[in-house]
Parts: structure tokens; sequence; C-alpha cells
């Protein structure tokens, strides 16, 4: 599966899956988070899908996103100790915590060696216990908080569709 994040009005490189309208809740930009099929070319702008997750309780629908970008590229050290902390930490904490539905869609664009992270939660609140949880947490036995330099920008959406 690989996804492209474009303006509303771009041609999207293959027929899409899904699709997940977002417009930036502090500024003028909306873009389409498209999902894709493995057929089809990607094109050279495409993200591989490394993992589509979904934690907390069922039912909930996603209100706001956070469009979170480590720029690149990414040595594979740095890649690889981002993995270990999302596999390991990261992703085990949101999900003995959600106290609401979260979807979470890990970004790799092997070109450019960079990655996104796009977290939908059902509201604001949701969110920034989110971001609260995960800057707070302690690292594992073996990390090194040098290999983990953190995102470069973070954006808020509104998901509209």
């Amino acid at each position: 599966m690989f996804a492209t994040m474009l303006p509303p009005a771009a041609t999207s490189p293959a027929p899409a899956a899904e699709e997940i309208a977002l417009r930036q809740i502090a500024g003028p930009r909306e873009v389409v988070l498209r999902l894709h099929d493995a057929a089809g070319d990607p094109g050279a702008e495409a993200y591989v899908v490394e993992a589509d997750d979904v934690v907390g309780p069922a039912g909930g629908k996603a209100a706001i996103a956070s469009v979170v970008t480590f720029t690149g590229p990414m040595s594979p050290a740095v890649k690889q100790a981002a993995d270990r902390a999302e596999r390991d930490r990261i992703g085990p904490e949101m999900a003995a915590h959600a106290t609401s539905t979260v979807r979470v869609l890990r970004l790799w664009q092997p070109e450019r060696r960079r990655k996104v992270v796009v977290v939908m939660t059902v509201d604001q609140p949701a969110l920034e216990s989110g971001f609260r949880r995960i800057t707070t947490m302690e690292l594992l036995p073996g990390e090194d908080p040098a290999l983990l330099p953190g995102p470069d920008h973070v954006e808020i959406f509104e998901v509209s569709a």
C-alpha cells in the first residue's frame, strides 16, 4: 500500500482506496491523504504505508489530525531507532492508554528518506493528551537520544471527509 498527500486539485497517480481530506486549523493549507492499494504506479512523491493502526475503543470518528514530519534524509541508524521507538515504546504505550479511537499512519518516502506520521483522533484534547504522553515517556534501555531527534514539523488539521 502507498499514500500520497497532495492538494485537493492535484491529480492522483493512481486510483485511491481511501481519501481523507485535511484542512489546516491555523493556516490555509488543505491536502488530501490518499491511500492506494499496491497496484498502479505510486509516483516519485508517494510514501510507503509502513503501518496503519487503529487503537483505543471502537466507534470514534476522526475529527482532528496531526501530521508529524521528519524531513530527512534520515540515516539508516536514525530510521532504525525511530522504528524501534514506535514499535516497542510509543505504540504500546498509546494503545494501553487510548481513551478514544485513534488511527495512526506511518509513512515512509524512500527516495527522500523522509518519514511522516499522521495521527487522527476524535478531538483536540485526545490529540494533546497523546502528545503529552509521548513527550514524557522514559526511553527504553539501549535507546540513544542522539538517534531520536524528534520531528522537524508538526501541523494540526481538521479532518473534513
